[in-house]
């Protein structure tokens, strides 16, 4: 079966035959990060000390200016010496309300009154913030002198006079919105007044004048709105005065006219006409009223007969023939129960309630004739009252028609004379506010002349550059820890391959290879030695009654440390008595040969040449404590003349001599043959440099020997951090 190079890399890491792979997990080990954050506490103090001297050299370049501040209450208290209304209402506060005070102190009105205020009584203090008396720069020197070659200078007159001053006090309003600041205190309707500058005494001094000419303005609006009403209400009562006399006058004499043309007044034909109205409604209530009585007793008449009408008539001859057919009715009933209608004496019962019956009925129709003409009666009576009513409401018509023009005349007058009844009663009114008027506003807090500069604050801006600086500083730390893409621990790389790690090689600062041998002799309870011994044990090297092994140390990529690992374990599995000898693969560096610089006759390309046997290519030396067989130089063209086959060979020779053989490998990424070293020996250990191995790399290298079918004895994580990995070197704090 083929399988394609993205297979290869797809299937992830290599999941070993001894172990499942670990779950996946995105938790965030904090005391990892922690210790990697404590390791670039130099960056960390680098950058907060950067910026706390940044800061404090700005601080110290900043010119110190003065605050004054002053405050303003609205107050929304009504004062009323009178209880009528005001001429000018107080304001009904609202934040709109607040905001609009709010711009008028910044107005240019108000602030034009502050100026001439503060040179009457300061003359030139405001020269400190005019724009005009600060020393002209290079290009504004050179701008003058270009236009006084070109124009010439004007003499002074009146009119450039007051140019100028007009001049200087747009400027100034531009300099006092600078450095003025106003603002609403929470909830309250206090406004502050904050003046800021490089004098203390004038800070203090726009902030008190601004206070004093907003209430001097409040002050002053209000009693000239009142002066202006009071004249103008004057003048109005003087005009209203000649129009009442003249609109009574004009009354007066029109009814004098309509008395003489209608000879009646339009009150009597008033109640008269409510009189007959009143007739009226009794007359048409009686007329209904009789009307439907005589309607009902036909009705029932034509249904049921003079019987149905029941007591609805309540005469006396009536009622005894009603009482004489009950009691002839009686009697034929006593008779029926003993003798038929042929009977005689029920016979003269017959004609006897047959006669009685004719009586009922022409006495209930001589009622009925009477209520009839009741009805009629009554549809007379309302006709003759309907129609002198309509004659009387003509008659009305008439004369209102004829007094339009007094009613009008009439309201004229009636409002013409409301009018100038409460003008003046408010002409009295407003002459008496006018002297009564107050501001709404008034000072709470006066502005003081301030011991020490508001700004710049050295301390706290040097504060806040070391704070941001450390900030600055932990935020690269943290983004480096967590944004790494290599790995910082021993449980990131079980995690991510599900191999164990077999050891942690701590950092060293060796210079040579021959240094680094020299660790296991000097330092021989060191954290390096341990590390070699525990990668001994995990990988069986030091039992007595185990067979010969050979190992190959690989990594994904170079500079991870795998030459000197090699011989570092090479010399700690040569102090449990084992033979050992280091098998150097690595034709393209040769970096063992190339440092311990050893004499050879022969060396490992004869042997693949055939140019000698196995024993006269290995180098003995017992001050190295193993034997090594490697190539006098480089020669990358022996990669392609080694193989599998011939190093199992060549291995499965050794063994016959030494307990333990060392492989040293190329990286498995950069070079093919590693792959064909891999196979020949009994076990393979992949090295993983400390923070500097890639994730991906390394899933890689483990993707192929996975493809080729090549199982890993387990990890080594080299050039360890102690101070960043402590828990994965044994003895670096034991």
């Amino acid at each position: 079966m083929v399988v394609s190079m993205t297979d290869i890399f797809d299937r992830g890491p290599i999941a070993p035959r001894r172990m499942a792979s670990a779950a996946a997990d995105d938790s965030v080990d904090v005391r990892a990060v922690a210790r990697g954050v404590w390791f670039e506490r130099k960056l960390i103090l680098s950058s907060t000390l950067v910026f706390g001297l940044l800061a404090a050299g700005i601080a110290l370049q900043m010119t110190p200016t003065f605050t004054s501040v002053s405050q303003v209450l609205l107050d929304p208290r009504e004062r009323r010496v009178m209880t009528d209304e005001q001429v000018v209402s107080d304001l009904k506060l609202n934040d709109q309300v607040v905001a609009s005070e709010l711009s008028i102190m910044r107005s240019n009105l108000l602030l034009e009154n502050v100026i001439d205020s503060i040179d009457a009584q300061q003359p030139g203090a405001l020269d400190l913030i005019d724009p005009a008396a600060e020393e002209p720069g290079i290009v504004a020197r050179m701008k003058s002198g270009i236009k006084s070659l070109f124009v010439s200078q004007t003499e002074e007159t009146p009119e450039a006079e007051e140019l100028a001053r007009l001049e200087r006090a747009e400027r100034l309003t531009w300099a006092i919105r600078k450095h003025l600041t106003t603002w609403r205190d929470g909830e309250a309707f206090v406004i502050s007044i904050k003046a800021e500058t490089i004098d203390a005494q004038l800070s203090a001094l726009i902030a008190a004048t601004v206070a004093d000419q907003y209430v001097s303005q409040q002050l002053d609006g209000r009693r000239r709105s009142a002066t202006q009403a009071a004249d103008w209400i004057e003048q109005r009562v003087a005009e209203l005065h000649g129009q009442v006399q003249d609109a009574e006058d004009a009354v007066e004499e029109y009814r004098a006219r309509s008395l003489a043309s209608n000879g009646t007044s339009a009150d009597i034909l008033s109640q008269r006409i409510l009189s007959l109205n009143e007739e009226l409604i009794k007359a048409r209530v009686e007329r209904v009223a009789t009307r439907t009585r005589y309607d009902e007793m036909a009705r029932l008449i034509r249904e049921g007969g003079y019987e149905a009408l029941g007591s609805m008539f309540t005469s006396v001859t009536i009622e005894e023939l009603a009482n004489r057919r009950v009691e002839i009715m009686a009697s034929d009933a006593e008779w029926a129960r003993r003798f038929d209608e042929r009977h005689p004496e029920r016979r003269k019962l017959a004609d006897k309630l047959e006669e009685v019956n004719r009586a009922l009925s022409a006495e209930y129709q001589r009622a009925l004739d009477a209520l009839q003409n009741e009805v009629k009666i009554a549809e007379i009576r309302e006709q003759t009252i309907r129609e002198s009513l309509e004659e009387a409401e003509t008659q009305a018509i008439d004369m209102s028609r004829d007094s339009i023009g007094l009613r009008q005349l009439e309201r004229q007058a009636d409002a013409a004379r409301r009018m100038y009844t409460e003008l003046l009663d408010r002409y009295t009114e407003t002459r008496t506010q006018e002297q009564l008027q107050q501001a709404d506003a008034r000072i709470i807090e006066r502005a003081t002349v301030a011991g020490a500069p508001s700004a710049p604050r050295p301390k706290l801006i040097t504060l806040l550059g070391l704070v941001f600086g450390a900030l600055v500083g932990l935020g690269v730390a943290g983004f480096r820890q967590l944004s790494t893409r290599s790995y910082r621990s021993s449980e990131e790389l079980v995690h991510d391959t599900g191999l164990p790690v077999l050891a942690s090689v701590p950092e060293r600062q060796w210079r040579s290879l021959r240094q680094a041998m020299r660790e296991v002799d000097e330092v021989p309870m060191g954290p390096v030695v341990e590390a070699m011994r525990k990668l001994r044990t995990e990988l069986g090297l030091s039992d007595d009654a185990g067979e010969p092994q050979s190992v190959a140390l690989l990594s994904p990529l170079q500079e991870e440390g795998k030459t000197t690992t090699t011989l570092l374990l090479a010399r700690v599995a040569e102090l449990s008595n084992k033979l050992v000898c280091v098998i150097d693969c690595d034709f393209r560096k040769n970096t063992i040969q190339s440092e311990l610089k050893l004499p050879m006759q022969n060396d490992l390309i004869d042997l693949m040449r055939g140019d000698c046997d196995l024993l006269e290519a290995v180098q003995t030396d017992a001050g190295r404590g193993f034997d090594l067989l490697a190539s006098r130089t480089t020669a990358p063209g022996a990669a392609d003349m080694i193989s599998t086959e011939w190093l199992s060979g060549v291995l499965d020779e050794l063994k016959q001599y030494y307990d333990v053989i060392l492989v040293n490998c190329p990286a498995i990424l950069p070079v093919a043959e590693t792959l064909v070293l891999a196979r020949a020996v009994d076990q393979r250990v992949m090295l993983v440099r400390h923070d500097s191995t890639s994730r991906a790399a390394l899933r890689r290298a483990l993707a192929m020997l996975d493809h080729n079918g090549l199982d890993l004895s387990g990890q080594v994580m080299t050039r360890v951090e102690p101070k960043m990995a402590e828990d994965d070197i044994y003895s670096y704090e034991y």
